[in-house]
């Protein structure tokens, strides 16, 4: 049902309230909700509310960083580029949280997530001397609160 009022609501947006639109939103709605059930089953990780303010923060501002950053880089081409594959272990659990993860630094600046295999995250990165392993284990440490996950994460 919560995936469902998702969909509406996002429905409802989109097409900026007007009651004729939902004759059609409610059936699409219901449509995409049960494709995102068989695309995307429940999984055992709940976002916890009360982080998402803190997890929005960060991913805001880190987002914001690398647009920075990426401009930079183009308007000033003497700043150094060192690109590379770099492939760094995740602590956090498979599913969701380790799924966010790839998504996350994929936004974050200098790198792209290449590939997720077992606990390993293969990233592509404008510049291997850029501190990739701490953003991703800041990123850790942000999603880890999101999800409520227990244990230390620096």
């Amino acid at each position: 049902m919560v995936r469902f009022a998702g969909m509406l609501a996002l429905w409802w947006v989109l097409t900026e309230g007007e009651a004729g639109a939902l004759l059609f939103g409610v059936p699409t709605a219901l449509g995409v909700t049960v494709l995102s059930f068989r695309l995307f089953a429940p999984g055992r990780y709940r976002i916890r509310p009360g982080q998402l303010p803190r997890f929005l923060v960060f991913f805001v501002t880190r987002s914001m960083a690398a647009g920075l950053d990426v401009a930079r880089r183009l308007l000033l081409p003497s700043l150094p580029v060192a690109p590379g594959i770099l492939t760094l272990p995740s602590r956090l659990p498979a599913g969701g949280p380790r799924w966010l993860l790839a998504n996350v630094l994929s936004l974050l600046p200098g790198t792209l997530s290449v590939r997720l295999h077992e606990h390993d995250l293969e990233l592509h990165c404008l510049d291997l001397d850029m501190p990739v392993a701490a953003s991703l284990r800041d990123a850790e440490r942000h999603i880890a609160l999101l999800f409520g996950l227990p244990g230390e994460w620096p």
